[in-house]
C-alpha cells in the first residue's frame, strides 16, 4: 500500500487548521485607536489568549501548543470552544504506512484559577471548527467520519451538531447520500439556527459557499454544485448576529479579500481589499455582538479590527503569529 498523507487533502480544500501575541493598537487609516469594551480569544503559537479589543491588555488562557482553527464563545460570554491537532502514524508489515491529523473539540472556562483548566467535548478524533447556537444548546461542528480507519485515503466529512452532554447528537445529511457526497466543511448557524451556510466540497475540492435548511440538505448533488458557482472561491462564511449577513474571505492569491454575503439574495460585495501590507489569513473572520465590527489576522500574523464596512481598520495585537480571532459575545 503507497504511503497516504492527509496533509495534502486537507490543505487543497481550505481547512488548513494553521498555527497561531498583542499590545497597544494601532490605526492603519487613522491615528485615532478604535475602543471597544469586549474582549478577542485567539490563537498565539498554537495556544490560546485572550485580548482586550482596544489592545490594552493580552494574557494566555491555555497552553497546549496543539490548538487550531475556529474559536466558538459561548453565549453567555465565559466559555471558550476550540479544537486541539493531534495526529496517527501507522507502518504496514510489508512496508509502507501513513499519517493523517486527528481533531477534537475542548472547552475552557475563561474564569477559571487553574490555568490548563479544559472539559474534552469530543471523543471521536476527526471534530473541528466549532461555533455555538446563539441559544447556548448546542455546538456546531465538522466531523471527518474517516479519522479513526487507520487507512483512510480521504476524509469523509459530515456537518454535526450536539449538545454538550452529548445526549442529542445530529449530522446535516441528505437523505440518501452516499458515502463522501453531500459533504461540506466551515459551517455557520443563521441566529434561528434555520439555515446552514458552508462549504460545499466536491470530489475533495471546495466549490462554494451554500446555503441549505438546518434540518438537512435538500438538494442533489448537481444542484448543490450549481449553486456553488454563484459564490465559488469563497470560503469561511460567518453568520451575522443579527442575521444580515454571511462575511467570508476570497481564496483566489489574486484577491484574498474580505466579503459579505446577502443571504437573501446571494449578492457579494467586497468590503476589505488587500493591501501592501495587509492580506487576510484564509480563516474565519468573527462578528461582533452588535454586528457592527469585524475582527480578522493577516497572513503575517497580527489580529485586525474594522468596521461591518470595511473602514477604522486597527491593528489591536504586536503579533507575529496571532491568528483566527473571535469577539466575546458579552
Amino acid at each position: 500500500m503507497r504511503q497516504v498523507s492527509f496533509k495534502s487533502l486537507i490543505l487543497s480544500i481550505g481547512i488548513s487548521l494553521a498555527l497561531a501575541s498583542g499590545v497597544s493598537a494601532q490605526g492603519m487609516f487613522g491615528t485615532k485607536p478604535v475602543k471597544l469594551p469586549a474582549k478577542i480569544a485567539f490563537v498565539r503559537n498554537m495556544n490560546l489568549w485572550l485580548l482586550d479589543a482596544n489592545g490594552s491588555t493580552e494574557k494566555q488562557l491555555v497552553a497546549f501548543d496543539n490548538v487550531t482553527g475556529r474559536l466558538a464563545w459561548h453565549p453567555d460570554g465565559k466559555r471558550i470552544t476550540f479544537a486541539r491537532k493531534g495526529d496517527y502514524s501507522y507502518s504496514l508489515p510489508d512496508a509502507g504506512g501513513g499519517k493523517h491529523p486527528l481533531f477534537d473539540l475542548f472547552l475552557k472556562h475563561i474564569d477559571s484559577s487553574r490555568v490548563n483548566a479544559w472539559f474534552w467535548v469530543t471523543h471521536n478524533h476527526g471534530s473541528h471548527t466549532p461555533e455555538w447556537s446563539k441559544d447556548g444548546k448546542y455546538v456546531l461542528y465538522v466531523h471527518d467520519l474517516n479519522a479513526n480507519q487507520v487507512d483512510a485515503e480521504k476524509p469523509d466529512y459530515q456537518i454535526e451538531w450536539r449538545t454538550f452532554d452529548a445526549k442529542e447528537v445530529h449530522a446535516l445529511t441528505r437523505k440518501g447520500a452516499a458515502p463522501r457526497e453531500s459533504q461540506g466543511i466551515q459551517p455557520t448557524w443563521s441566529p434561528d439556527r434555520s439555515k446552514v451556510a458552508f462549504v460545499y466540497v466536491d470530489d475533495m475540492k471546495p466549490a462554494g459557499i451554500v446555503i441549505e435548511p438546518g434540518t438537512g440538505i435538500v438538494r442533489s448533488e448537481d444542484e448543490l454544485g450549481k449553486a456553488a458557482l454563484a459564490l465559488t472561491n469563497l470560503m469561511f462564511p460567518e453568520w451575522s448576529p443579527d442575521g444580515k449577513w454571511i462575511a467570508c474571505v476570497n481564496s483566489e492569491d489574486s484577491d484574498n479579500g474580505i466579503y459579505l454575503i446577502d443571504p437573501l439574495t446571494l449578492s457579494k460585495r467586497r468590503i476589505f481589499e488587500k493591501t501592501a501590507t495587509i492580506t487576510p489569513h484564509r480563516a474565519p473572520v468573527s462578528w461582533s455582538a452588535d454586528s457592527k465590527w469585524l475582527t480578522f489576522s493577516s497572513s503575517d500574523g497580527y489580529i485586525y479590527l474594522m468596521d461591518a464596512e470595511g473602514k477604522n481598520v486597527t491593528k489591536v495585537s504586536s503579533g507575529g503569529n496571532d491568528y483566527y480571532p473571535a469577539f466575546c459575545p458579552k
